[in-house]
């Protein structure tokens, strides 16, 4: 008697991607199908941010078909939603874009075929529950879907539509679930999650999801990313005081020239950016900071180059996500004048990259001696297993059953090899 029908998904790009891959996955064994090493099924997710998530994707399609020649291959995503017809003629049998992911399984199911993007993004955004966290002490729950900035450098408002929010009762619902599933930790993504609750009836804002999220989630919530100038004092105070909202925020500057800012659309100069990061680090203790970067953009010079370099020397942060400019046919960057050299971004790339190294170093030094509670993430390497503080310190610990009993208390001894070590 033959079996259930089998499916594999393949993603690529962010945590929003990922997490909708984990919908689809529950949404297609809903209809009794089961993920499989031989599947009958094959869904590809796919990003668009830069020119090579464009060709990954490309690549993984093809393979795909390749790999799996008698499977139904469908496509989904952010390129999806951009480049139907030509992922169509790369042997996909469906393509469906953002504005239709949700309803990907059922389309599935009924065998549905060619290019299905949607003619419009839905109005809201609805619960998409995830339970595929077994095993895992952090989950994810997507709040927000789309963005509205248009920076001038980003594709993604026209793959992903305009802001929508999960409503507030839904976020409830989404953190009681996982909590009550056992997870201890819980990060709120979304594409622009800084811009929730603007959509609502009535409108809401960033500072009433904190305040759900502390009220209905685990002891740990952490947040994927925040807009600068988002960070509100208001917001900064509810971290600074809150018990169970991590100290650590990820903000995307992407530049630290005030010419270069003003030409991505960037909504502030480096004298604001600097006055808000100096704001956080005032009033949160042990703040772990990090920053998204863009280097190369048209019309960067090395003076340019120079004084985002010197911003990012000039601030205590832990880490940087360092990009080089991308050109994305449909912006208006991608027809600016100045367009630099693949060389010249790989090699400033590489320079805030060794800074970011630095930093990191300096970061986790200062904490060696103190005692934090951390949580195991079922990572081991040579007999050590790696525990996450909330500030986001990565701790390596001998390794024993009790650590994966909850959040313990681990007391950081030494920097070793460009680590932490602790004991508990």
């Amino acid at each position: 008697m033959k079996g259930k029908k089998t499916f594999r998904i393949l993603t690529l790009g962010c945590k929003v991607n990922q997490y909708e891959s984990m919908h689809v996955a529950e949404g297609l064994e809903k209809l009794g199908m089961e993920e499989g090493d031989e599947p009958e099924v094959v869904v590809v997710n796919t990003c668009t941010v830069t020119h090579r998530s464009d060709r990954d994707a490309k690549i993984l399609i093809r393979r795909a078909r390749r790999e799996n020649p008698n499977a139904f291959l469908a496509v989904t995503g952010c390129l999806a939603q951009l480049s139907g017809e030509e992922l169509l003629s790369l042997g996909a049998d469906l393509v469906t874009g953002s504005a239709l992911k949700g309803r990907l399984p059922e389309l599935i199911a009924q065998g549905a075929r060619g290019v299905l993007t949607g003619s419009s993004f839905p109005s809201g955004l609805g619960p998409e529950p995830v339970n595929r966290f077994s095993g895992r002490k952090r989950a994810f729950l997507k709040v927000q879907d789309g963005c509205e900035a248009f920076c001038s450098y980003c594709i993604v408002p026209h793959a992903r539509g305009p802001s929508r929010s999960l409503p507030p009762e839904e976020v409830g619902r989404g953190l009681r679930a996982l909590k009550e599933s056992g997870h201890r930790e819980v990060v709120l993504t979304g594409i622009h999650v800084g811009y929730w609750g603007k959509d609502l009836t009535p409108p809401l804002c960033f500072l009433n999801l904190l305040e759900i999220a502390e009220r209905e989630g685990p002891g740990r919530i952490r947040i994927s990313s925040i807009e600068p100038m988002e960070l509100e004092d208001a917001v900064i105070a509810k971290i600074a005081s809150s018990t169970s909202l991590c100290p650590h925020l990820h903000i995307p500057l992407q530049s630290g020239s005030d010419e270069i800012l003003q030409k991505m659309g960037r909504p502030y100069d480096s004298g604001a950016f600097l006055e808000r990061v100096n704001a956080v680090l005032k009033k949160i203790p042990d703040l772990c900071l990090g920053f998204d970067v863009i280097v190369g953009f048209p019309g960067e010079t090395e003076e340019h180059f120079e004084e985002t370099h010197a911003l990012l020397d000039s601030i205590p942060l832990a880490y940087l996500h360092v990009f080089p400019y991308s050109r994305r046919e449909g912006t208006p960057a991608a027809s600016m004048p100045g367009q630099v050299a693949d060389g010249e971004k790989k090699r400033r790339a590489a320079v805030l990259r060794a800074l970011s190294a630095r930093k990191r170093g300096e970061f986790e030094r200062k904490f060696v001696g103190r005692s934090f509670p951390a949580l195991a993430e079922n990572v081991e390497e040579e007999g050590f297993f790696r525990l996450r503080t909330k500030n986001y310190l990565e701790v390596w610990v001998r390794g024993e059953e009790k650590l994966f009993s909850g959040e313990i208390l681990v007391r950081i001894k030494e920097f070793r090899d460009n680590k932490l070590f602790g004991e508990t």
